[in-house]
């Protein structure tokens, strides 16, 4: 039995200079259905991390693309 392709996603992080500069200007709008009970408990981690909801949101593809020790709240 063969094994599928091995996958490895080299994680790559960004200066914080970086991050700031791409986070500088929020130009571009995104609209996201999500189910209730998603959007609550996306709001219960947004608090934890004393962010509005709005913010977060934005913080979970920046930490997925260039890692978490490059996103700082500004």
């Amino acid at each position: 039995m063969s094994e599928g392709p091995a996958v490895s996603a080299t994680l790559r992080l960004a200066s914080v200079a970086t991050i700031e500069k791409r986070r500088r200007k929020c130009d571009r709008d995104v609209k996201l259905h999500l189910p209730e009970t998603l959007y609550d408990e996306l709001a219960q981690q947004a608090r934890t991390d004393s962010r509005p909801v709005s913010e977060y949101i934005r913080v979970l593809p920046e930490r997925h693309l260039y890692g978490t020790q490059s996103v700082n709240r500004g």
